[in-house]
């Protein structure tokens, strides 16, 4: 489950302050990176590429396309939210189905002549000097100076009939997003370990009817069976082998105990904390840097540690929400801007 932290979101995604933070960005010298011709064999080169076109992707191009740059996205059409009816928690679109805020999206881009929008699925990126070359599954290469990769993150559930039908919908894994509609519903929380347990704390916020599912108890540290007690909690044992439902609504769950016995659990939403990973892992090729959680690790501009390389939204955050993904893709957009215009009108260094 990804942490939720508001305050520390508008902090640093205040206007004042991120400006601010840009304004304080002038390279030195040895920093800075320089144009290079393009490879020859290498064609439509553009001035900025972002690799995946969801939210994150769209609100840098937007932001670029705004400062009147020229923009490539490329994206493959497997937004992280498809799966999900509706969209919540995103003020002025709250409920809004996701596939309707992606039309709507794509349409506002349109709009912009430096903005263009490619359907195709990058394969890899190399750099070659200071330049990024991309290629794609229909075959074409393109290359660019400046890449943003938005790509996103790949939950991976458990391999069982009726998880995925369910995801999104009533097997979920964030209550800010999804939680008040199951509030006060039948619920379940599957767990693995003492680092899930904050989850539970949480989620009596939103219902009273909680149980916590743990493959082994012995998984779990005696102090985190004490809380479970103390807050009178029920803890059930067992792998989760059966998922029942109608269209996506969960009915019920069969779980297998160490016995063999298979116990059927009622509910009417399952919370899981899925492991993730990289959409597109290109950190083999390209060398950025990861985060203990395996997010790429970025600045408050959104760059990485590779001069030219910048990543956006999931991929790169803890904080899984529209919201901070739309927010961290105007961040790059604005700091890609400031990047560029700091090679051909640099600021003076000042000591």
């Amino acid at each position: 489950m990804q942490h939720c932290c508001n305050c520390k979101i508008l902090a640093i995604f205040a206007f004042s302050d991120f400006y601010y933070y840009i304004m304080n960005q002038v390279p030195d010298n040895s920093q800075r990176t320089t144009s290079k011709a393009s490879n020859s064999t290498v064609n439509n080169t553009h001035e900025v590429i972002i690799i995946g076109g969801s939210y994150s992707g769209m609100q840098a191009a937007l932001t670029l396309g705004r400062a009147l740059r020229q923009v490539l996205i490329i994206d493959a059409g497997k937004p992280c939210n498809r799966f999900a009816p509706q969209a919540h928690n995103l003020l002025g679109s709250e409920g809004t189905p996701p596939a309707e805020l992606h039309q709507n999206a794509r349409k506002q881009i349109a709009a912009y002549p430096g903005i263009q929008l490619l359907e195709d699925q990058v394969v890899n990126v190399y750099k070659q000097q200071d330049t990024f070359i991309i290629h794609t599954a229909s075959g074409q290469r393109y290359s660019t100076a400046f890449l943003v990769m938005a790509a996103g993150l790949q939950d991976i559930l458990p391999d069982i009939d009726g998880v995925w039908e369910c995801w999104g919908k009533s097997i979920i894994h964030c209550p800010y997003c999804h939680g008040y509609e199951f509030k006060g519903a039948r619920t379940a929380l599957l767990i693995s370990s003492d680092r899930d347990l904050h989850m539970v704390s949480m989620l009596k916020q939103w219902t009273p009817q909680l149980q916590v599912i743990v493959t082994d108890e012995r998984s779990l540290s005696a102090p985190s069976l004490s809380f479970l007690r103390r807050e009178k909690i029920s803890l059930i044992q067992g792998r989760l082998t059966a998922v029942k439902h109608e269209d996506g609504q969960l009915q019920s769950i069969s779980l297998k105990d160490a016995t063999g016995k298979i116990n059927t659990i009622y509910l009417e939403v399952l919370y899981i904390l899925p492991q993730i990973k990289q959409s597109l892992d290109l950190q083999a090729t390209l060398g950025y840097q990861l985060t203990d959680s395996g997010h790429i690790k970025v600045d408050e501009g959104r760059r990485t540690n590779i001069p030219g390389l910048y990543a956006v939204g999931d991929n790169s955050s803890r904080f899984r929400s529209l919201s901070q993904a739309i927010a961290s893709g105007m961040a790059a957009g604005a700091m890609i801007n400031f990047d560029l215009i700091q090679k051909t009108r640099p600021l003076p260094v000042v000591h």
